[in-house]
């Protein structure tokens, strides 16, 4: 539910940035923010209270931010603050950040596998997806054990499952559909 909201804000911002032709640099505020907040447990801490005012949290991210983030951004915080939805930031930066990438031509790839890759082998993955698709990437690599071994690949909307766990969760379906026949 918080990606459908998170999607309207980007939206909402990804059109202003358009208009004022400040794609980039808004989509670099929004990164300005997202990891100065991931950096700084007890600034998260203070943003998702209950109990600290809205003018408080809207006074201390002016205080942090001034200087790195401008009037869209702030304003956009400040619009999150008084609709209680300060928590869905970092989904608004990954929602402007795939419609800025889906207006440079480059595609969102997210690439799952369950140790991580060394850094040639993440270029050389992105080399051989962008070739393949004959599209720039922007690729995010992620790490879930639970995959046990293969590769998971999220492009656009569509998953193609390389993976170990979901061959396994195949053939357990297969023998129970095995079963029912």
């Amino acid at each position: 539910m918080s990606e459908i909201v998170a999607n309207r804000y980007a939206k909402a911002l990804f059109e202003v940035a358009e208009e004022r032709d400040a794609i980039d640099a808004i989509e670099s505020q929004l990164h300005t923010v997202a990891e100065g907040l991931a950096e700084n447990e007890d600034l998260r801490r203070v943003l998702m209270h209950p109990q600290v005012s809205s003018d408080n949290k809207k006074e201390l991210l002016n205080k942090l931010f001034e200087h790195q983030a401008g009037l869209e951004v702030l304003n956009l915080l400040r619009l999150l603050i008084d609709r209680k939805r300060e928590a869905i930031i970092d989904e608004v930066l990954e929602a402007y950040t795939h419609m800025a990438n889906e207006k440079r031509g480059i595609l969102d790839v997210t690439v799952t596998t369950a140790v991580a890759l060394e850094e040639q082998e993440e270029q050389d993955l992105a080399q051989r997806l962008g070739k393949a698709l004959g599209k720039q990437l922007s690729i995010h690599v992620k790490v879930d054990k639970a995959i046990i071994g293969g590769i998971l690949l999220r492009i656009g909307d569509r998953l193609y499952d390389g993976t170990i766990a979901g061959k396994l969760a195949g053939f357990k379906q297969e023998i129970k559909v095995g079963r029912q026949g």
